[in-house]
Formats: structure tokens, sequence, C-alpha cells
């Protein structure tokens, strides 16, 4: 049997995507399927930037507005769900338009092998109560004798992944780090695999345009009624009605709780509940609204970064041409029309009809720039496997251990850091001082 077909609109956070998905579905008889990991959620539209259902048109989006807020949501559920709904819009004659910003979701879902195998039966990542008991410390000393690999890749403090390192090995029998290095040698030999004939549209505007987009767009979400969804969502912590997810910055890490506004203008709210003078209430309310506008910029930056070193190298390694990938210039919004919604339309007709398709460079002079896989793309399982810490025998921690550093990139900019080449230039003069000291002994 052929191949499904889908197609999958990505890119930056307020970048459009989902405004395209409906205008795609209008002209291709489509229905869209959700790929936000925040979307899911039932209510707290803003927040998490869904779509106006006026705006919709009629069209229909699945997989959005069913979790409740307490619960949380994996890649591995994701892909059971977001199959089905392909398998049942395509028995209709209707093409899936697979949207959103969570795009290790969007990857998982077209190649086989880009996720943890389960064993069958096997438990869920979130069935492991008793590891979510333990001090951080006693999770890393027991990633370190089960799987040393993954240890030495994660920050000992970093409870999150060295807690889903461990939940991962207990749920396969296997470590993380054996199960990616398999991976990786039968993507290397065989191929990725993938599942669908897909059609990625990726939306792109450059930083310098697109920063002030996001900007508006975060006063716009305070306009709207942002803080009411954010106070709605304390007063039901407090009352008990649903339950935060771990306890400071972890609780931030999980679930809906990683949306960007609640963490950040948790000072502002907090300062609101405790009484402080107005004028400082107001100042705490403009610097949080510029965290929130950074963190924004922080993020699509992020999401940039993994469609140029993740996704488009493996779409380079993807067997046939079974997935496409074109980039849609979203610099101009005055040209939407011609640059993004035409050309998009055009392409998705040919692909679905499978007739000849324009070279994806020639679109543009920024989709010839883009299309090209960075230098540092590295896929992910050859990131894990070799990955090291260094160690810093120059350079003390404040407790006057050697500095320990992960990763190459943290290495380097260590090196290049002022702090280090300041005592390395010390540690030179006070090498040649003692040496001439020595030469002065020795001379008398």
């Amino acid at each position: 049997m052929a191949m499904r077909k889908i197609a999958a609109v990505i890119g930056s956070s307020g970048i459009g995507k989902s405004k395209l998905a409906v205008e795609l579905c209008k002209a291709l008889n489509g229905q869209v399927i959700n790929a936000d990991a925040l979307q899911v959620y039932k209510g707290l539209d803003i927040i998490t930037n869904k779509m106006p259902v006026n705006e919709r048109e009629g069209i229909k989006h699945h997989l959005m507005d069913f979790l409740n807020p307490e619960e949380e949501y994996s890649v591995t559920e994701f892909l059971k769900d977001c199959s089905q709904k392909i398998e049942s819009i395509s028995e209709q004659s209707q093409l899936p338009v697979v949207v959103g910003g969570t795009n290790y979701y969007i990857q998982s879902l077209i190649w086989n092998n880009t996720l943890i195998g389960q064993r069958e039966n096997s438990p869920a990542l979130d069935d492991f109560p008793e590891l979510d008991k333990l001090e951080t410390s006693e999770l890393y000393e027991r990633l370190s004798q089960v799987d040393p690999v993954m240890a030495n890749k994660w920050h000992p403090s970093d409870r999150r992944k060295i807690l889903r390192s461990l939940k991962i090995y207990h749920q396969t029998g296997q470590p993380q780090s054996e199960i990616i290095k398999l991976q990786k040698e039968q993507n290397e030999t065989e191929g990725l695999q993938p599942r669908y004939r897909s059609l990625i549209f990726w939306i792109y505007a450059e930083p310098s345009k697109l920063n002030p987009r996001l900007d508006e767009r975060v006063d716009q979400m305070i306009e709207t009624g942002l803080f009411d969804e954010i106070k709605d969502l304390r007063n039901r912590v407090v009352q008990g009605s649903i339950k935060a997810p771990g306890q400071n910055e972890e609780k931030y890490q999980r679930g809906l709780w990683q949306a960007i506004g609640y963490k950040e203008f948790d000072p502002y709210f907090n300062a609101l509940e405790e009484g402080k003078e107005e004028s400082e209430i107001v100042k705490i309310k403009d610097e949080c609204t510029e965290r929130m506008k950074a963190a924004t910029r922080r993020y699509a930056k992020r999401q940039i970064q993994w469609i140029r070193n993740k996704l488009l190298p493996t779409v380079m390694k993807s067997k046939g041409d079974d997935v496409l990938v074109y980039l849609l210039d979203a610099n101009d919004l005055s040209n939407w029309n011609v640059n993004v919604k035409d050309t998009a339309i055009t392409v998705a007709k040919a692909f679905q009809e499978d007739l000849p398709l324009p070279s994806a460079t020639s679109l543009s002079v920024t989709a010839e720039a883009m299309l090209t896989p960075s230098e540092d793309a590295q896929d992910t399982q050859s990131r894990v496997l070799n990955w090291k810490k260094y160690v810093c025998d120059i350079c003390k921690t404040d407790k006057g251990e050697p500095l320990q550093l992960n990763g190459d990139k943290e290495w380097e900019q260590h090196k290049k850091s002022r702090f280090h080449r300041k005592y390395v230039k010390h540690l030179k003069v006070e090498a040649m001082r003692k040496a001439y000291l020595e030469s002065k002994k020795q001379s008398s």
C-alpha cells in the first residue's frame, strides 16, 4: 500500500503557522492536526497562543483543547493519537495538515527510529513514583551506575534530564545511550525510513523582522487577558483543584507550566499578593513583561536552531525523496499572499497530484541560504555518543574544586572567558617570577 501523504507547517513562534495551515486546508480540502505541546490543554487560549475559533474558518482542528492542566502529554502519546487522526482524515480523502511549534513531535511523527523504543506492555515514563521521591544527587548516582554515558552528558543538578534517562532505563531495560547507539547504527546502514510522504513548509523570517512582531504579540496577549488566565491558574493551585508538578524551578519544566508567561510573571503576582507599593508593582510588571519578551525571542531562536541542526540533517539522511522541505519567506508580511500562501498552495497541489515539483532552493534567496544544513549540524545520536565533560584544573569553584564544563561548546566558551584568560595570565606571571627567583638563587 502506498504511503499516506501529509503536509506539515513548521517555523518559529509567531510566524503564522496556524494561518497558513487554515489556508492550505481551505484550498486542498484538508484538516488540521495540532502539534504544539501546549495547545493540547483545555482553555488557557492566550498563554498557549491558540488560533481564535473565528479565524479557523470552519476548518476542523484535532488534538487541541482536550487535556486538563494538571496532566502531561508525551511524544509517545502524540505519535499514537496523531497517527490515528492521519489515518482517519486520509480515509475521508482529505489532506492531514500537521502544524505546531513542537518540532520534536513533528520529526518523531515523520520518521521511524527517532523515538526511544518501548517494550511491549512496558510502563509509561511517569509510572515510577519511587524515583520521583529521591534527591537529585541520589538519582545522579544511580544513573552513573546504570548508564555512565548519559550521566556524563547531564549536569549533576539537572534533575529533569537525569530522571528521564533513569526512567527510560527502567522502562526499556536498556541504558538510554545504548538505545541511541543502536538507532544510530540502524540509521547509518538502512537510512531513515519515513512513515509518510511528507511535504514540510518552513515559514521563516529574519530575527530583525520577527522579533518586533514577537514583542508586539506579548503586548497583545497582556491586553486581551493573559493576566486573567495566569491568575486563574494560580488560584486553582492554591485551592487545590489542580497540582503543579514539583516545586520551585522544577515545576516550570513540565506540562502546561512550561508556557512562556507563567514563570516570567511570577514576581508580579507575588508582589500583588504581598501588597507592595503601587510604584514598585508597576516597575516589577514592566520587568516581567520584558522578561517574557526576551524568553519568547530565545524560544523562537531555539526553534530555528532545531530545524537547521536537527530536522534538515534528518531530511538529508531520509531514504528516497518522500520527505520534502520548502522554505517560505515571511520577512515582508505585506507580501504574505504571494510569498507564503500562494506559493505553498501551488507546491501542495502539485504534491497531491504527483506532478513535478520545483527545486526547494529556487523559491527565494532566503530559501537557498537557509536550506543548507549549518556546519555544526549533527544528528542527536552523534551528539550524545560524542559528548564529553571537561575539567579545568586552573579554575576553581567556590568550594575550591576543579571547574567542570559540560560539552565542547561550554568548554570552548570557558577557555575564551575573561576569568579563565586572566587566571592563565596570572599563573604564567607567577611561573616567570618563580623561575627568575630560582635563577637568582642558583647564580648566587
